[in-house]
């Protein structure tokens, strides 16, 4: 009698679980490779945002400082305020060319304030040179986690001060050097130079 062994058709047992193991390991690796990767695109997100905000808020403080103009301007109870009115941690100063593509009656001149609240690093506008009796402020966040905002004032005689004008002088301002200092440990610093 001659016996016929039938090929064998599926896999073993055996076959299978090594197979699973195999797809298992496999799978644990590309997991683990995809969720490095997934990480990385996250913070490299987050960096592009944050110097995304940082050139904007360059670009803002190299127009508005650029377009400052010697232009007094009165308060809301009508006394006189200097053109640039500067602090260790704000500043507030005219501006000129500010946009009105609409032709909306007010003028082209603008109020503008620098300062921190709640760690974001804020610029205050104000449409109206002279406020009168209404102060319609509008404000805009521009960066967050700020710990500092610093200015640093210097004349054309070379001398610096916390604060703009100088108490009993009369020399023009020379440039505005501004420190911000992050809650990442990074520190901005800019030059301006305004053309008064």
């Amino acid at each position: 009698m001659v016996l016929i062994r039938k090929s064998q058709i599926g896999m073993t047992l055996l076959e299978v679980l090594v197979a699973m193991t195999l797809m298992v390991i496999i799978s644990a690796i590309a997991y683990g490779g995809l969720n490095g990767l997934i990480d990385a695109k996250i913070q490299t997100d987050n960096v592009a945002i944050d110097i995304r905000q940082e050139l904007l808020t360059s670009q803002q403080l190299n127009k508005d400082f650029q377009a400052m103009i010697k232009r007094k301007t009165k308060n809301s109870q009508g006394t006189d305020k200097p053109s640039i009115i500067g602090q260790f941690s704000l500043i507030e100063f005219t501006r000129n060319g500010h946009n009105n593509p609409l032709k909306q009656h007010y003028s082209d001149l603008q109020r503008v304030r620098w300062f921190i609240k709640d760690n974001q690093l804020i610029r205050g506008s104000l449409n109206l040179i002279d406020e009168g009796g209404i102060s319609d402020w509008q404000f805009r966040s521009y960066l967050d986690d700020i710990d500092e905002l610093n200015f640093i004032y210097l004349n054309q005689a070379g001398i610096e001060s916390r604060r703009w004008p100088i108490e009993n002088s009369n020399i023009a301002l020379k440039s505005i050097q501004i420190t911000l200092q992050l809650n990442k440990g990074a520190t901005l610093k800019y030059v301006m130079r305004p053309l008064l």
